[in-house]
């Protein structure tokens, strides 16, 4: 007769002969227990970066950072939990965010995305952010800022100041900013490309449809119209560059269900009217296709021209002269007024 619990001798008559019952490691259970138990943890300081990635991946698929309304707002802990992360591994997280053309993700998920601190390479372009949207603060703030993208997003001088002010008062910002592009704000002069310099690793500007006046530029920057479509490519790059996409499809779904799609595109629509306008109104720029106007910071601070310091031979002097030309076609042209 056998004496053994009854609990032990159903388990080993469910298991196949041959097969072992598989218990999940110890690690992977303690990983787990802490992804679903966030709200228990203080801070991640001290954890290695694997042990703090597993957590975060496990987290995710718990659906702990998912931006959605629910009845009881205590529950809904997505802000504190990225934020969690954040401080801890902020670079690691997101080090590069894409977010072109996603105006609606980035309203909506305004919140979320300011706890991102460690970015190297941003695009928010063709987003109509305006001089006064709250992003601009907090790109000024980002200290290991690389690369910005700033193109098609009705910015004026004005705006273009809310990214260096803080900088040249209080030396703290993306001092490490190497290239940036503000093409297509018309309303962008000479002023801030001028004030623009008190980045000193800033690198390339391009100016592409916006008010900088071609014989206007001192010695300092260099023109040259680069063949390009863009001069940055950002992609998403970090733990939460999946989550990234998943919060703009969820910010859709909630415009969606609040019937509010309609009068949000129309309100962004009327802003791109006006950026138009504004572009027509500051100057008359001509656009080369396949082209871009691209400002180069020349180190030397007294260059020497370069018909004295080489003779050119035809072929360079063919190169110059269609050079010319291209920049030419991006002169601000006068007003008949």
């Amino acid at each position: 007769m056998d004496t053994r619990p009854l609990k032990l001798r159903k388990t080993e008559e469910q298991i196949p002969q041959g097969k072992q019952l598989k218990v999940p490691a110890l690690y992977n259970q303690c990983i787990r227990y802490i992804a679903k138990n966030l709200h228990m943890v203080e801070s991640f300081s001290g954890f290695p970066d694997l042990v703090a990635s597993d957590i975060f991946k496990e987290a995710e698929k718990l659906r702990k950072f998912d931006i959605v309304a629910s009845e009881i707002p205590s529950k809904n802990d997505s802000l504190k939990n990225i934020q969690l992360f954040c401080e801890v591994y902020s670079d690691c997280v997101l080090s590069s965010l894409n977010l072109s053309t996603c105006y609606l993700g980035l309203n909506y998920c305004l919140e979320h995305f300011l706890t991102f601190y460690g970015l190297h390479s941003l695009d928010v372009s063709n987003c109509f952010l305006g001089d006064d949207h709250e992003i601009l603060s907090h790109i000024a703030s980002l200290l290991c800022l690389k690369e910005l993208n700033l193109r098609k997003n009705c910015l004026s001088d004005k705006g273009v100041c809310n990214l260096y002010a803080p900088f040249m008062l209080f030396k703290r910002g993306p001092e490490h900013l190497t290239v940036l592009d503000i093409s297509e704000n018309g309303c962008v002069s000479k002023k801030s490309v001028q004030k623009l310099k008190c980045f000193t690793h800033l690198q390339k500007i391009d100016v592409t449809g916006t008010s900088v006046k071609v014989k206007e530029m001192s010695n300092e920057w260099r023109l040259y119209p680069e063949k390009t479509d863009s001069l940055l490519s950002i992609i998403n790059e970090g733990w939460a560059s999946e989550l990234v996409q998943k919060w703009t499809v969820q910010a859709i779904q909630a415009q969606n269900s609040n019937n509010q799609e309609k009068k949000t595109s129309k309100f962004y629509s009327l802003l791109k009217k006006k950026s138009q306008v504004a572009v027509k109104d500051a100057s008359v720029v001509s656009f080369v296709p396949g082209y871009r106007l691209i400002l180069y910071r020349n180190r030397t601070k007294n260059p020497v021209p370069a018909q004295q310091s080489k003779v050119h031979t035809n072929t360079e002097q063919d190169t110059c002269a269609s050079m010319n030309s291209i920049i030419d076609l991006y002169k601000v042209k006068d007003d008949p007024r």
